[in-house]
């Protein structure tokens, strides 16, 4: 696996918790905007998280590149679901939030390679 499929593989992981734990009377929708969102933004993911990697974007431009992702940030969809405003408002926060901080710790605190096995 690369380092992106590591890091989406987290993001996902994370995201299902967030959903359970967060929104659990609609985890199942939540899961699927969730997901259909990724999958709309992962293009963008891999070029930022590529460059955050290389050193190419601090962390800040990269947290400004994902708060900017409309297709992370799909209210229209959350509320569509089912969900209220505020929840989808909070939702795409949690998501943003959640996103960043996976591929943070993956591409900036993973200074070393994993043990071979």
């Amino acid at each position: 696996m690369s380092q992106f499929d590591d890091f989406l593989a987290a993001a996902k992981a994370n995201l299902t918790v967030l959903g359970k734990d967060a929104f659990d009377n609609s985890s199942d929708q939540v899961k699927a905007i969730v997901q259909a969102a990724l999958d709309k933004a992962t293009a963008n993911l891999r070029l930022w998280t590529g460059q955050l990697a290389a050193g190419q974007l601090t962390q800040a431009e990269f947290e400004n590149l994902v708060k900017g992702e409309t297709d992370l940030t799909e209210i229209a969809g959350y509320t569509a679901a089912g969900i209220s405003q505020a929840e989808a408002q909070r939702l795409r926060d949690a998501v943003t939030t959640t996103v960043i901080n996976t591929a943070i710790d993956t591409f900036l605190k993973s200074s070393s390679p994993p043990p071979a096995g």
